[in-house]
This record gives C-alpha cells, structure tokens and sequence, in this order.
C-alpha cells in the first residue's frame, strides 16, 4: 500500500509530465501555423531610400480600379471608363494636396484642376450613358494592353516611390506629372482609332488641357 508521502512526489511527477506534454504541443502548433501574408495591393515604403507620402494613396486606389476594369476593346467605350477613372484620381489627389500645399501658384492650380476635371468627368459620364461597346479594335487593344502594362509595371516596380523627395509640392506635382503622361498617351491612342465625334472632340480638348499642364507643372517644379 501506497503511504501518503509517497503520493505527492507521484502527483507533482505527473503533473510536471502534463505540463511539459502541453508545452511541446503548443510549440509544435507555433511552428506549424503558416504566416500572415503581406498584402500585395499598396505601394511598398519599406524599401530603403524610397519615400512614402500620403499622395500615394490616391495612385494606389486608382491602380486597384484599373485592376478590376474589363476592357470591352471597343475604343470609344474603353477610353471613356478608362479616363473617367483617371480624371477621378487627379481630383482625389489635388483635393489631398490643396490642403497641405506650401506654393500658392500650386495650390491655386491644384484647384483650377479640380473644377476642370470635374467638369469633364461629368461629360464623360454622360457619354458612358450613351456609348455601348461593338466590335473590339485589335490594333487598339494591342496599343492599349501596352500603355497599362507600362502603368502597371511603374507602379509595381516602384519608379514613382523612387522620385519622391517627401515635400508635399515636390510630391504633388511629381505624381501629377505621371498622371499627365499616362492622359496624354492614352488620349492619343484614343484618337488614332476612336469613332464617336462627341467624344473625339472631347479627347482632344483632354489632349491639349493634359498638355498645357504638364508645362505648367514643370515650370512651377523649377520655382519650388
């Protein structure tokens, strides 16, 4: 027969036994359990010598939308969803900036270009009422596949990031250089296949507007 003494050692053996079991399987679980993956969606400001600004939130929206677009190949269709969204993102990103804007000459064209663009999104809108795709351009979808690869690489790639130098007009006018580029090029390979004359004249104006600001944008950089 077991003496009371004897017990107790038994006892605190066992339990130290459980306690011990317990610990290795929580760890075994640790080891086990796969790791949270980074999201892939915002634009990376871990890497060293890259810059991160607030403006890039805008970029990143608007790459999220351009992501989920389907492009019908239709130029006409295609150029009005695709510019309307760009114009949407020049005007989040010049509302974001106005507020914190040290130049007076950019702030004042930050907000020339909000009221601008709106009045152009409401007319590109109005066509996107009207408009319904036909038969898809195989020369456009061929220019326009190109032009959203190269947005997407500059965006995947970092090459904005990399341009930025943290000073909010440096910053907005850099990023609204981008958007410029990206207007322009996307406008002329509109004008090259697009059939609709409303919106042709409508592109054309966008053409020379994104041209003339781009000069602007320059030249007020130089001041800065």
């Amino acid at each position: 027969m077991r003496t009371k003494n004897n017990v107790q050692p038994i006892c605190a053996a066992a339990l130290a036994g459980l306690l011990l079991t317990v610990f290795s399987a929580s760890c075994t679980l640790a080891q086990l359990r796969p790791k949270p993956k980074a999201s892939g969606k915002t634009i990376s400001t871990a890497r060293v010598g890259v810059v991160s600004s607030p403006l890039l939130g805008s970029v990143n929206r608007m790459m999220d939308k351009l992501n989920a677009m389907r492009f019908s190949g239709d130029p006409d269709f295609d150029y009005v969803l695709f510019i309307r969204n760009h114009h949407l993102a020049e005007i989040e990103l010049s509302q974001e900036a106005v507020k914190t804007l040290k130049s007076d000459s950019l702030k004042q064209m930050a907000t020339m270009l909000i009221s601008r663009k709106q009045t152009e999104v409401d007319k590109l809108e109005d066509a996107l009422k009207q408009i319904r795709p036909s038969r898809a351009n195989q020369a456009f979808v061929q220019a326009q596949n190109q032009k959203l690869a190269a947005m997407k690489l500059n965006f995947q790639a970092g090459t904005l990031e990399k341009k930025l130098t943290g000073r909010v007009d440096d910053d907005y006018a850099i990023i609204m250089l981008e958007h410029q580029r990206d207007a322009v090029d996307m406008t002329q390979d509109y004008l090259k296949y697009g059939q609709n004359q409303t919106l042709r004249a409508l592109a054309q104006r966008i053409l020379a507007n994104a041209q003339t600001d781009t000069e602007q944008l320059k030249a007020l950089m130089k001041r800065v």
